[in-house]
């Protein structure tokens, strides 16, 4: 579906590190390429267990529950 990077950093792992800049517990997304990415990213940083990836669909999801 998407063509892998050959050169340079991944950009997933770009993105995460950046996010990772503000500390934040979840990183959302509502395209699922990008929470895809995102998900990659986290797991290749292994920062899984410091920062969640979530669909915005799924935290609108909780707040109504």
């Amino acid at each position: 579906v998407w063509m892998e990077e050959h050169e340079g950093r991944r950009v997933n792992q770009v993105r995460v590190e950046q996010a990772m800049e503000v500390s934040p517990d979840i990183l959302a997304s509502s395209c699922p390429f990008c929470l895809t990415m995102f998900e990659d990213g986290v797991k290749g940083k292994g920062v899984a267990d410091k920062l969640k990836t979530r669909d915005i669909a799924e935290l609108v999801t909780d707040a109504l529950t």
